[in-house]
C-alpha cells in the first residue's frame, strides 16, 4: 500500500518542527528527518528542496506576524510610553501572536546563532535603545536578551492565550517600570 503524498508532506513537517524545537535547526539533519520519518533522504527532496525550505514553510508566517507586532510597539507612539492601557495592548498582541505560531516562534527563538533569532534580537534592540531610559548600550543589550529569555520561557511553559497575556503583561512592566525605576530612584545616567 502506497502512502499518500499529503500524508508524508505533512509527516516530514512534523518530524521536523519536533527535531528543531527539540535539538535546534542547526543541529538536525535532513538524514534524521528521513530516519524519523522513515523514508529516503532522498525521498525528502520529492517535497522540499532543502532543510531551509522546511525552517521556512515552519517559520515563515510566525516570523512576519512577530516582526509585525514589534514594529507597531517600537513606533513613536509606543516606544517609552508604555502606560498601563499600552502595556495591555502589547500583551494581547503579542499573546495572539505567540499564541497562534508558539512552535514557529520556538523554533526561532531555540536556534543558537539563527538568523531569525537575531534578526529578532536586533530588532528588540534597536526599538528599546530608543525606548530605554538609561543610557548604556550594553546594559540595553543585556536587558533586551533578558527580555527574549522570558518570551522563550513564557513560549515554553504556555499554551493558553490568557495565561500568555498575564505573563507577557508581567514581563513588559516588569522590564518597563524597572527600568524607569532604576533611573528615578538611583538617578542613572549613563553615557
Amino acid at each position: 500500500m502506497q502512502v499518500k503524498k499529503d500524508e508524508i508532506y505533512l509527516r516530514i513537517l512534523s518530524v521536523s518542527k519536533s527535531l528543531f524545537m527539540n535539538n535546534g535547526y542547526e543541529k538536525t539533519s535532513l538524514r534524521m528527518v528521513a530516519n524519523k520519518c522513515f523514508i529516503s533522504k532522498s525521498n525528502i527532496y520529492r517535497y522540499f528542496k532543502s532543510k531551509e525550505e522546511i525552517y521556512e514553510t515552519l517559520v515563515g508566517p510566525a516570523r512576519s506576524d512577530v516582526t509585525k507586532a514589534i514594529s507597531r510597539f517600537g513606533s513613536r507612539e509606543y516606544a517609552g510610553n508604555y502606560t498601563v492601557d499600552k502595556i495591555e495592548d502589547v500583551s494581547t498582541v503579542l499573546a495572539k501572536v505567540m499564541c497562534e505560531h508558539r512552535e514557529g516562534l520556538l523554533i526561532m527563538l531555540k536556534s543558537e546563532g539563527g538568523k531569525d533569532k537575531v534578526m529578532l534580537t536586533e530588532m528588540m534592540t534597536r526599538f528599546f535603545v530608543e525606548a530605554c531610559p538609561i543610557n548604556d548600550k550594553e546594559f540595553k543589550i543585556q536587558v533586551v536578551s533578558i527580555l527574549i529569555m522570558g518570551l522563550t520561557d513564557i513560549l515554553i511553559k504556555h499554551s493558553e492565550e490568557d495565561e500568555m497575556r498575564y505573563r507577557l503583561k508581567l514581563l513588559v512592566s516588569y522590564h518597563y517600570l524597572g527600568l524607569n525605576g532604576i533611573k528615578e530612584k538611583l538617578g542613572f545616567e549613563v553615557s
